[in-house]
C-alpha cells in the first residue's frame, strides 16, 4: 500500500491580491408597491448592465448588493428593512422630520485614473434612478449618492 504524502503547503498563507475600486452607495425610498416596482426595475437595469457586452453597455458594473424589500427575491412579505429619517427646513424656517422605510444599494464600479469617467457613470446612474420612479407615477425629489475609494483584498 501506499503512502500519501501530507502536503507541506499548508503551514503557507496564500497572498491576497489588492484591487482598487469605486463603491456608490445609496438608500431609495420604498414605501408603496410603486417604489417597490421602480426598485426591482432598477436591480434589473445593475443585473443587465453586468450581463451586457462590455460595448453595449452603460455602466461598468462590477457587482451589487440590495437589502430585502416586499416583493424582491426571495419574495420576502412585510416590511424593508431600513428606515430612513431626513430632516429639511421649510420656507417657515421650520424643521420637519421624514420617516421613510428604504431599500439600500451597494454598487462596485472599477476605478479609473480619469476619475470623471467615474462621475459621469454616477451621473447617468442617477439619472436611470429618476426615470425608474417616474415610470411608476412616483418622482423623488432628490437621491443621495455616496462615491468611495475602496480597497479589496481578494
Amino acid at each position: 500500500m501506499s503512502r500519501i504524502k501530507k502536503s507541506r503547503s499548508k503551514n503557507k498563507s496564500k497572498p491576497a491580491r489588492l484591487e482598487r475600486r469605486v463603491r456608490v452607495t445609496f438608500f431609495l425610498v420604498a414605501n408603496q408597491k410603486e417604489h417597490f416596482d421602480a426598485i426591482d426595475d432598477i436591480r434589473d437595469y445593475l443585473k443587465q448592465q453586468y450581463l451586457e457586452d462590455e460595448k453595449e453597455r452603460e455602466l461598468p458594473v462590477t457587482g451589487f448588493t440590495h437589502s430585502l424589500f416586499p416583493g424582491s427575491w426571495p419574495f420576502p412579505s412585510g416590511e424593508p428593512v431600513f428606515t430612513g429619517y431626513w430632516w429639511y427646513t421649510s420656507n417657515k424656517k421650520d424643521k420637519v422630520l421624514t420617516i421613510e422605510k428604504t431599500a439600500l444599494f451597494l454598487i462596485d464600479f472599477p476605478a479609473y485614473a480619469e476619475e470623471w469617467k467615474t462621475d459621469e457613470n454616477i451621473s447617468l446612474l442617477k439619472n436611470r434612478i429618476f426615470e425608474c420612479y417616474e415610470r411608476y407615477h412616483c418622482p423623488q425629489d432628490e437621491i443621495w449618492i455616496v462615491k468611495q475609494d475602496i480597497y479589496l483584498y481578494a
